[in-house]
């Protein structure tokens, strides 16, 4: 198993709102209990958190759910402490967490002021308080990895979404930030994947009118399918292994070759 005997702390994994579907956070976290790691699941939804949780433990892994908001500098305190009481230490953690809340689907001008703010607490401020407060546990544990996971949205813009993209880009920024100033003992990278097929997104859409609704994304995507979680945890989970000891401070992108094709039709 890639991760045996290792601690895996993985923010936003609770199961997808809706139903329970399918989300990055507990994709990663169910890959990642069964390649051996002893998986802490953050998140601010307790009941789709814990079920993330039970879900390890019932295929006989070893999961702890602890309810953390990660807006809040406590309760990220609160929680690395109860990390490093129950295992004693830490050497992987995945930022995941992300909040869409508010009036935010704007350009910066039309952007309320305080959803901005609220998406940059969660969304950017939430990876640096996650990584201020895990890595001197990751140090004294002997290093590890620390992968963000963020968007192609870095690096190209739909118009009217602009805190999205902003945060997304600074991201990248944090990556490279993390991967000089805590190696050789850490190493940081982040995956920026496309349009992720997630149970969030479908929100009120009848079956037919998901079933076009993605025919048409998928168009745009040189695979011609989805990105699914679980194609994006397999990626974390290389990032999180021995496998990628020597990459650091890379940003990769999983679009399958969305970012670099020209889909002008001559």
């Amino acid at each position: 198993m890639k991760l045996a005997s290792k601690v895996a702390v993985i923010t936003g994994a609770a199961l997808g709102y809706k139903a329970g579907g399918p989300s990055i956070g507990s994709a990663i976290a169910f890959l990642f209990a069964k390649q051996g790691a002893q998986v802490v699941v953050l998140d601010i939804n307790k009941e789709m958190g814990q079920r993330t949780a039970d879900r390890i433990t019932a295929s006989g892994g070893d999961a702890l759910f602890i309810h953390t908001d990660v807006s809040s500098s406590e309760q990220i305190q609160q929680a690395v402490k109860k990390i490093h009481d129950h295992y004693g230490q830490l050497q992987c953690l995945v930022n995941c967490a992300a909040t869409y809340q508010g009036d935010i689907f704007h350009t910066v001008v039309d952007t309320p002021e305080e959803d901005w703010l609220t998406v940059f607490d969660v969304n950017l401020h939430g990876y640096y308080r996650m990584a201020k407060y895990c890595i001197p546990l990751m140090n004294a544990s002997g290093g590890g990895s620390i992968i963000n996971i963020s968007s192609i949205a870095a690096r190209q813009v739909v118009p009217g979404f602009a805190v999205y993209h902003v945060t997304k880009a600074a991201i990248n920024g944090l990556t490279r930030v993390l991967a000089v100033d805590h190696a050789p003992l850490i190493r940081t990278n982040a995956i920026c994947p496309g349009f992720v097929k997630i149970a969030n997104s479908e929100k009120d859409r009848n079956p037919e009118e998901l079933d076009q609704w993605y025919a048409n994304i998928m168009k745009s995507y040189p695979a011609k399918r989805l990105c699914t979680v679980d194609d994006v945890a397999e990626t974390a989970l290389f990032l999180a292994s021995d496998a990628s000891s020597y990459m650091n401070g890379q940003c990769l992108t999983l679009d399958s070759g969305r970012c670099i094709m020209d889909a002008h039709e001559y």
